[in-house]
């Protein structure tokens, strides 16, 4: 019955876009950690400090910038504390919260996977015509305008 149900809803040769984005997103984090010496979440929250930098901004603006957990967050921040790459603060107007700011040791860290993220995206970017990226960077804009606008 569960086979018959498959055929009726599934015929085969309807495009697959949103599993072969999700292959895709597989594939490019399974390689991206190595060749750019640091795992992709690591590097947006790194990201966004250094755009704040040199001002330290607190745990929830970051998660509700970055649209994760707060505690994700925290445990990220506590690892790169342990690196020294951030530090953190008491926050002026709340002393039970505590802001955080890139170390100029985690900005230099930051300048130079940046740029090694970079590279990599020239390197991926050979695979495929000009024109072709630019269609596919439309196209995943799209669906992501639509996945954000889903209720």
């Amino acid at each position: 019955m569960a086979d018959k149900a498959f055929e009726l809803h599934h015929k085969g040769d309807e495009p697959h876009l949103l599993r072969e984005i999700m292959r895709t997103h597989q594939a490019v984090l399974g390689v991206f950690s190595r060749e750019v010496g640091m795992p992709a979440a690591r590097l947006v929250l790194t990201r966004l400090l250094a755009i704040c930098h040199p001002e330290a901004v607190g745990i929830m603006w970051i998660a509700r910038q970055l649209d994760i957990n707060a505690a994700a967050v925290t445990r990220q921040v506590k690892a790169m504390e342990n690196e020294r790459l951030v530090e953190r603060c008491a926050d002026a107007r709340d002393g039970r919260r505590s802001r955080v700011k890139l170390t100029a040791d985690g900005l230099k860290v930051f300048q130079q996977v940046h740029e090694r993220a970079h590279d990599f995206e020239r390197t991926l970017s050979t695979a495929v015509s000009a024109e072709d990226l630019a269609a596919a960077v439309r196209v995943l804009t799209h669906v992501r305008t639509a996945i954000e606008t889903l209720p």
